[in-house]
């Protein structure tokens, strides 16, 4: 059984939803609708899930995530959601199959770097290291996953972290697991993501390397036969690391986090 007690990264109300949630974990992975999204509860089809759950859930939790949302269904969507208090944030889709991010990530991955050095796995799966990857995360401005999602206890799942030979110091994460549960069309595709780089080591391709890292692991070590990625089409920079890793921008469809109005937000 996983631990929920430890592990954990936030203020109160994240470290309280955090719980929550992992103590939810398998219920997640078998309901229709419902997504594993690591920090909250999520939907994938908010109306098999049931808008009775999805309103008491952000009444009880604070926060919930749509992911894969119809961008013609989004507006529907922030109209129910107004009606009871509550707003969302949403961000871009992109995503690719695993012959093009193969042949993408490949050749920026050809020519290893001398000025990073790749944490093994057993060193990724280390309980003090995990806590050390998420204050980098944090201290990036991403909000971090839990260390028994970063580790793999609750799923399948990649870690890269990239060092700085120098010093030893992390420079540089990305990771990638199955946020979809078997009732979802979108089963066997992988989720990328917590991409950040340390601030001195940020225009120089370590951003690109690390995404790469954790997308070609994704369809190469846990089997995913598509990976996706979210950002905003404001975010050029982030949005041409994506591109370059193979994945493509789907007009079709939207992901973000609902809150109650006004409500500090969850991540950036």
């Amino acid at each position: 059984m996983t631990d929920i007690t430890t592990g954990l990264y936030g203020n109160d109300a994240q470290r309280r939803l955090q719980t929550v949630f992992l103590a939810s974990h398998d219920a997640a992975r078998a309901t229709p609708g419902a997504v594993f999204a690591a920090r909250m509860p999520g939907t994938d089809d908010p109306d098999r899930l049931g808008w009775n759950r999805i309103a008491a859930t952000l009444r009880d939790q604070g926060a919930i995530t749509f992911r894969m949302i119809p961008t013609d269904a989004s507006p529907e969507i922030e109209c129910r959601l107004a009606d009871i208090g509550c707003e969302i944030t949403w961000w871009d889709v992109f995503d690719g199959p695993r012959d093009a991010i193969l042949a993408a990530c490949d050749g920026h991955l050809a020519n290893p770097r001398d000025d990073l050095v790749r944490v093994g796995p057993q060193a990724a799966a280390d309980p003090g290291f995990l806590e050390e990857v998420q204050a980098f995360m944090a201290a990036c401005g991403v909000a971090p996953y839990p260390t028994q999602v970063l580790s793999g206890q609750t799923g399948p799942a990649t870690l890269a972290v990239l060092t700085d030979p120098a010093d030893g110091a992390i420079a540089a994460t990305a990771f990638s697991y199955f946020p979809y549960n078997r009732h979802s069309p979108h089963h066997a595709t992988a989720w990328a993501g917590l991409v950040t780089v340390r601030e001195d080591m940020r225009k120089r391709g370590v951003g690109l390397h690390v995404n790469a890292l954790a997308i070609k692991a994704a369809v190469t070590e846990l089997g995913a036969s598509r990976v996706q990625q979210y950002a905003r089409r404001s975010n050029i920079a982030s949005c041409r690391m994506i591109e370059r890793c193979g994945l493509r921008l789907r007009p079709d469809a939207r992901s973000g986090i609902a809150q109650p109005a006004g409500a500090q937000s969850f991540t950036r």
